[in-house]
């Protein structure tokens, strides 16, 4: 029976205070990981595409032939053209230039 020390000590000792909290955060994690496994896949995607350029102009079918989701994105912003998006992947971008041609840009 735990009796506590301290009137706001919640844990009995140190070991079990962590396990609590690392049980929370797997939890999360596990929840997250599809997404974040996929990110990161179409991270690794663009990098290999880029190499060392600046910016690289690529086929939607490679990019899927590659295993690319488009779904997957960090964050959105409209263009300076305001015709369309920038779709935000880390440090890179993709941008639709026509139906099957993509720019992917270092930030």
């Amino acid at each position: 029976e735990f009796h506590p020390k301290r009137n706001n000590q919640v844990f009995a000792c140190k070991k079990n205070r962590i396990n609590y909290h690392n049980s929370i955060n797997n939890k999360l994690r596990n929840e997250l990981k599809s997404t974040n496994n996929q990110l990161l896949f179409n991270y690794k995607i663009c990098k290999e595409i880029l190499g060392k350029n600046k910016s690289v102009k690529v086929h939607r079918e490679f990019l899927k032939g590659r295993g690319f989701d488009f779904k997957f994105f960090t964050n959105l912003t409209e263009n300076d053209s305001k015709s369309g998006y920038t779709f935000a992947l880390y440090d890179t971008s993709f941008e639709k230039i026509d139906d099957n041609i993509y720019l992917i840009s270092k930030l």
